[in-house]
């Protein structure tokens, strides 16, 4: 899930900043009423200062926690991607085995296909050495009797009996045995095919499932780039928020600075006219780029104007101007 900013965290963000922005329109407000050059006035500048760096620094204490985990989750998708790419790369190298399995597995069906018909043709022969077996015995029925007849004379009778009924037998059992050993390979053949099928099926099945699993890893990526990408367009906007505060807290350090030089140079007064330039560079920095995210806001936006028109009002004892418009 993606870490977008939050009603919470812009509501909070935006809080410290108005407040922040609050004190320093009361500063200016301070600086244009009839100056009195005494501590007191002095010591409220700087209160004003005070708080409204205090509020800055809040919120760029919460947006520093706020990149803390946009880059936790961002290092979280970057893993998770490279978890994924380096499983989708084992998984890309299962299908390149798969395939190579089933081109070999085919190259073996046709291998056995050929090998059938060769044995089914042999069938064939050896089935027709048997007719022929069978058609020679029939044509020489006489014989075969005469045989079987003179096998029952003793004597001489009985071994040519015996050797003209051996020898149509054996020519019959050569056939037989042909044929039978013939089949054998046929069935063989037919039992290897049957494999081969079953086998390519199952393979065809594991490959389909290999790349339904590769494309819902592709998507997965492409979803976890998407998201890294929202990630990194928030994280500079925050960090652009966060560079802003920061020049303001830079800012307000300089004017708490100068506040303290004029105080120590006027025996502990303050000179308007030493701050309203600073206090126009914090309307500045907030009504520009760092502070987009807070252009549409009203009280903000208010404070902003009011500084200007007061840094304005300032300068113009000088000829000077400033554009009011935030």
């Amino acid at each position: 899930m993606v870490l977008l900013p939050d009603s919470n965290h812009h509501s909070a963000i935006r809080e410290d900043l108005a407040v922040g922005m609050q004190e320093l329109a009361f500063l200016v407000r301070l600086l244009l009423l009839p100056w009195l050059y005494d501590e007191q006035t002095c010591a409220q500048t700087r209160r004003h200062v005070a708080k409204a760096s205090r509020h800055f620094s809040e919120a760029e204490q919460k947006l520093e926690a706020r990149l803390l985990l946009v880059d936790s989750q961002l290092e979280a998708l970057l893993t998770m991607k490279k978890f994924i790419q380096d499983d989708l790369q084992e998984k890309k190298g299962d299908l390149a085995d798969l395939r190579t399995q089933i081109a070999a597995l085919w190259e073996a069906h046709r291998k056995s296909q050929e090998m059938l018909e060769a044995a089914e043709a042999h069938l064939a022969g050896t089935k027709e050495q048997l007719h022929f077996a069978h058609e020679e015995v029939a044509k020489n029925r006489a014989g075969w009797e005469i045989g079987t007849r003179m096998m029952i004379l003793p004597g001489l009778g009985s071994l040519i009996g015996a050797s003209l009924v051996v020898g149509y037998q054996a020519a019959l059992d050569a056939a037989e045995n042909l044929v039978s050993e013939a089949q054998q390979a046929v069935d063989q053949n037919l039992v290897e095919i049957a494999g081969h099928k079953d086998e390519l099926a199952r393979l065809s099945r594991k490959e389909e499932e290999v790349q339904a699993e590769i494309n819902t890893m592709d998507q997965k990526i492409s979803q976890i780039q998407a998201q890294c990408g929202e990630v990194l367009a928030f994280q500079r906007e925050v960090t652009t928020q966060q560079s802003g505060i920061r020049k303001c807290l830079s800012v307000l350090d300089l004017l708490a600075g100068k506040i303290q030089a004029a105080a120590v140079m006027s025996s502990h007064t303050c000179i308007p006219e030493f701050l309203m330039d600073i206090l126009g560079e914090v309307g500045t920095v907030v009504g520009g780029q760092e502070g987009e995210a807070f252009q549409n806001d009203k009280e903000i936006q208010a404070s902003i104007l009011e500084i200007n028109k007061a840094v304005n009002a300032m300068r113009a004892r000088a000829g000077e101007s400033l554009p009011i418009d935030p």
